[in-house]
Protein backbone atom coordinates (compact mmCIF):
# COMPACT_ATOMS: atom_id res chain seq x y z
CA UNK A 1 0.00 0.00 0.00
CA UNK A 2 1.37 3.41 -1.35
CA UNK A 3 1.86 6.55 1.42
CA UNK A 4 2.22 9.94 1.41
CA UNK A 5 5.69 10.70 1.71
CA UNK A 6 6.89 12.14 4.57
CA UNK A 7 9.86 15.04 5.55
CA UNK A 8 11.06 12.44 8.07
CA UNK A 9 13.15 13.71 10.83
CA UNK A 10 14.40 12.00 13.79
CA UNK A 11 11.85 12.64 16.77
CA UNK A 12 13.95 13.29 19.56
CA UNK A 13 15.63 15.90 17.20
CA UNK A 14 12.47 17.50 16.13
CA UNK A 15 11.06 18.15 19.31
CA UNK A 16 14.53 19.23 20.80
CA UNK A 17 15.68 21.61 18.43
CA UNK A 18 16.27 25.60 19.42
CA UNK A 19 14.76 27.15 16.87
CA UNK A 20 14.97 31.11 18.10
CA UNK A 21 18.40 31.15 18.23
CA UNK A 22 21.38 31.89 15.98
CA UNK A 23 24.94 31.38 16.40
CA UNK A 24 27.50 34.16 16.26
CA UNK A 25 26.64 37.51 14.51
CA UNK A 26 24.50 40.35 15.22
CA UNK A 27 21.37 40.00 16.84
CA UNK A 28 17.89 38.77 15.44
CA UNK A 29 15.48 41.09 14.58
CA UNK A 30 11.94 41.62 15.92
CA UNK A 31 9.32 40.65 13.90
CA UNK A 32 5.88 41.42 14.49
CA UNK A 33 2.44 42.78 13.68
CA UNK A 34 -1.17 42.73 14.57
CA UNK A 35 -2.50 41.95 11.09
CA UNK A 36 -3.83 38.78 10.47
CA UNK A 37 -5.00 37.44 7.11
CA UNK A 38 -7.70 35.66 5.47
CA UNK A 39 -6.54 35.41 1.60
CA UNK A 40 -3.96 36.20 -0.69
CA UNK A 41 -4.45 39.74 -0.69
CA UNK A 42 -4.54 40.57 2.94
CA UNK A 43 -1.51 37.55 3.33
CA UNK A 44 0.81 39.71 1.12
CA UNK A 45 -0.16 42.93 3.14
CA UNK A 46 0.84 40.41 6.50
CA UNK A 47 4.12 39.49 5.07
CA UNK A 48 4.90 43.36 4.18
CA UNK A 49 4.08 44.36 7.52
CA UNK A 50 5.81 41.48 9.43
CA UNK A 51 9.37 41.36 7.47
CA UNK A 52 9.66 44.85 6.87
CA UNK A 53 12.80 45.51 8.16
CA UNK A 54 14.56 43.09 5.65
CA UNK A 55 11.93 43.84 2.55
CA UNK A 56 14.22 47.30 1.88
CA UNK A 57 16.48 46.83 -0.79
CA UNK A 58 16.15 43.51 -3.35
CA UNK A 59 13.20 41.03 -3.20
CA UNK A 60 13.10 37.61 -4.48
CA UNK A 61 9.31 36.44 -4.33
CA UNK A 62 9.21 33.03 -5.26
CA UNK A 63 5.47 31.97 -5.69
CA UNK A 64 4.07 35.30 -5.71
CA UNK A 65 0.71 34.79 -7.50
CA UNK A 66 -0.42 38.35 -8.60
CA UNK A 67 2.70 40.08 -7.51
CA UNK A 68 0.30 41.34 -4.21
CA UNK A 69 4.02 41.68 -1.82
CA UNK A 70 4.93 44.59 -4.67
CA UNK A 71 2.51 46.70 -4.20
CA UNK A 72 3.38 46.95 -0.62
CA UNK A 73 6.91 47.16 -0.83
CA UNK A 74 9.10 50.87 -0.06
CA UNK A 75 9.67 52.94 -3.52
CA UNK A 76 13.05 51.77 -4.87
CA UNK A 77 13.20 47.99 -3.68
CA UNK A 78 14.14 45.86 -6.48
CA UNK A 79 11.52 42.71 -6.48
CA UNK A 80 11.27 39.91 -8.77
CA UNK A 81 8.26 37.75 -8.86
CA UNK A 82 8.64 34.07 -10.06
CA UNK A 83 5.55 31.66 -10.53
CA UNK A 84 4.26 29.72 -13.08
CA UNK A 85 2.74 31.89 -15.24
CA UNK A 86 2.19 36.06 -15.92
CA UNK A 87 2.33 38.29 -14.36
CA UNK A 88 5.26 36.79 -12.59
CA UNK A 89 8.31 38.81 -13.90
CA UNK A 90 10.03 35.49 -14.59
CA UNK A 91 7.76 31.94 -15.04
CA UNK A 92 9.29 28.28 -14.33
CA UNK A 93 7.72 25.13 -12.72
CA UNK A 94 10.14 24.86 -9.88
CA UNK A 95 9.67 21.11 -10.18
CA UNK A 96 10.89 20.86 -14.08
CA UNK A 97 13.43 23.52 -13.46
CA UNK A 98 16.00 25.71 -11.44
CA UNK A 99 15.57 28.83 -10.51
CA UNK A 100 17.02 31.17 -13.33
CA UNK A 101 18.99 33.38 -10.50
CA UNK A 102 22.87 33.74 -9.29
CA UNK A 103 23.88 33.05 -5.73
CA UNK A 104 23.36 35.71 -3.56
CA UNK A 105 21.33 37.56 -6.46
CA UNK A 106 18.80 38.27 -3.62
CA UNK A 107 19.33 40.25 -0.05
CA UNK A 108 15.71 38.45 1.16
CA UNK A 109 14.13 35.61 -0.85
CA UNK A 110 10.48 35.12 -0.24
CA UNK A 111 8.50 31.39 -0.38
CA UNK A 112 5.33 31.12 1.49
CA UNK A 113 2.76 28.58 0.58
CA UNK A 114 4.77 27.38 -2.14
CA UNK A 115 7.49 24.45 -0.65
CA UNK A 116 4.15 22.14 -0.10
CA UNK A 117 3.71 22.06 -3.02
CA UNK A 118 6.87 20.78 -4.87
CA UNK A 119 7.58 16.65 -5.24
CA UNK A 120 11.77 18.73 -5.13
CA UNK A 121 11.07 20.22 -2.60
CA UNK A 122 14.57 19.58 -0.53
CA UNK A 123 15.99 21.13 -4.12
CA UNK A 124 14.20 24.25 -4.03
CA UNK A 125 15.04 24.95 -0.54
CA UNK A 126 18.29 24.25 -0.87
CA UNK A 127 18.34 26.70 -4.34
CA UNK A 128 16.19 29.55 -2.28
CA UNK A 129 19.67 29.20 0.35
CA UNK A 130 22.05 29.78 -2.42
CA UNK A 131 20.34 33.17 -4.29
CA UNK A 132 19.57 34.72 -0.99
CA UNK A 133 22.33 36.80 0.10
CA UNK A 134 21.12 37.91 3.88
CA UNK A 135 17.38 35.52 4.88
CA UNK A 136 15.31 33.40 3.32
CA UNK A 137 11.46 34.05 4.66
CA UNK A 138 9.17 30.87 4.30
CA UNK A 139 5.81 29.55 5.49
CA UNK A 140 4.79 25.40 5.88
CA UNK A 141 1.35 24.27 6.92
CA UNK A 142 0.97 21.51 9.24
CA UNK A 143 -0.99 18.63 7.27
CA UNK A 144 -1.59 16.52 10.09
CA UNK A 145 -3.50 19.38 12.05
CA UNK A 146 -5.23 20.12 9.51
CA UNK A 147 -6.19 16.64 8.83
CA UNK A 148 -7.23 16.10 12.70
CA UNK A 149 -9.03 19.59 11.90
CA UNK A 150 -11.17 18.05 8.95
CA UNK A 151 -12.49 15.05 11.38
CA UNK A 152 -13.56 17.65 13.82
CA UNK A 153 -15.48 19.31 10.96
CA UNK A 154 -17.13 16.19 9.98
CA UNK A 155 -15.71 16.08 6.68
CA UNK A 156 -14.29 12.59 7.46
CA UNK A 157 -10.85 13.51 6.83
CA UNK A 158 -11.20 14.94 3.37
CA UNK A 159 -8.63 17.91 2.94
CA UNK A 160 -8.34 20.04 -0.52
CA UNK A 161 -4.62 19.46 -1.36
CA UNK A 162 -4.91 15.66 -0.68
CA UNK A 163 -7.17 12.61 -2.15
CA UNK A 164 -7.45 10.90 -5.20
CA UNK A 165 -9.69 12.73 -7.52
CA UNK A 166 -10.77 11.11 -10.81
CA UNK A 167 -9.05 13.55 -12.49
CA UNK A 168 -5.04 14.79 -12.05
CA UNK A 169 -5.70 18.02 -9.65
CA UNK A 170 -4.14 21.08 -10.95
CA UNK A 171 -2.70 21.57 -7.57
CA UNK A 172 -1.64 19.38 -4.41
CA UNK A 173 0.61 19.27 -1.39
CA UNK A 174 3.39 16.59 -1.96
CA UNK A 175 4.18 16.06 1.42
CA UNK A 176 2.42 14.83 4.42
CA UNK A 177 3.87 15.93 8.24
CA UNK A 178 3.27 17.53 11.55
CA UNK A 179 4.62 21.15 13.05
CA UNK A 180 8.02 19.16 14.95
CA UNK A 181 8.95 17.39 10.95
CA UNK A 182 8.37 21.09 9.74
CA UNK A 183 10.77 22.43 12.41
CA UNK A 184 13.46 20.20 12.12
CA UNK A 185 13.31 19.96 8.19
CA UNK A 186 13.51 23.82 8.04
CA UNK A 187 16.13 24.39 10.66
CA UNK A 188 18.77 21.37 9.72
CA UNK A 189 17.80 22.10 6.28
CA UNK A 190 18.93 25.66 6.88
CA UNK A 191 22.68 24.75 8.64
CA UNK A 192 23.29 22.64 5.46
CA UNK A 193 23.40 25.53 3.77
CA UNK A 194 24.86 27.85 5.97
CA UNK A 195 22.06 29.70 7.71
CA UNK A 196 21.08 29.71 11.34
CA UNK A 197 17.16 30.32 11.96
CA UNK A 198 16.80 33.69 13.23
CA UNK A 199 13.05 33.64 13.88
CA UNK A 200 10.55 30.73 13.68
CA UNK A 201 7.01 30.61 14.99
CA UNK A 202 3.39 28.98 14.44
CA UNK A 203 0.67 31.15 13.64
CA UNK A 204 -1.64 29.69 15.92
CA UNK A 205 -2.09 26.70 18.51
CA UNK A 206 -5.13 24.27 19.76
CA UNK A 207 -6.60 25.18 22.33
CA UNK A 208 -9.70 22.79 22.17
CA UNK A 209 -9.20 19.31 23.22
CA UNK A 210 -9.23 16.27 21.02
CA UNK A 211 -9.31 12.40 23.42
CA UNK A 212 -7.76 9.83 20.95
CA UNK A 213 -8.91 6.19 21.75
CA UNK A 214 -7.20 5.73 24.80
CA UNK A 215 -8.29 9.08 26.24
CA UNK A 216 -4.92 11.33 25.42
CA UNK A 217 -5.19 14.34 24.82
CA UNK A 218 -4.38 15.07 21.05
CA UNK A 219 -3.98 18.72 21.75
CA UNK A 220 -0.91 18.30 24.18
CA UNK A 221 1.20 17.56 21.33
CA UNK A 222 2.99 20.10 19.73
CA UNK A 223 3.14 18.13 16.59
CA UNK A 224 -0.30 18.34 16.40
CA UNK A 225 -1.36 21.59 18.28
CA UNK A 226 0.49 24.28 15.94
CA UNK A 227 -0.44 26.01 13.17
CA UNK A 228 0.96 27.55 10.17
CA UNK A 229 5.11 27.79 10.39
CA UNK A 230 7.05 30.87 9.77
CA UNK A 231 10.43 31.00 9.40
CA UNK A 232 13.34 33.45 8.75
CA UNK A 233 16.59 32.06 7.93
CA UNK A 234 19.92 34.06 8.19
CA UNK A 235 23.09 33.50 6.37
CA UNK A 236 25.84 32.87 8.54
CA UNK A 237 28.51 32.87 6.40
Amino acid sequence: MAHKPVLSADASTASSMKVDVLGAGAPAAHYDTTLTYSDRATKALYIARKYAPILTTSVLDVGCDQKLLATHLPAGVRYVGVDLAPPADVCVNLDEQPLPFSARSFDTVVCTDVLEHLERIHSVFDQLCTIAASRVVLSLPNPARNFVFSLRAGTQGKQKFYGLPLDPPADRHRWFFDAEEARAFVGLRAQRNGFGVEHMHHEDSWVSTILSSKGEDLSASPALRDGTLWAVLRRQD
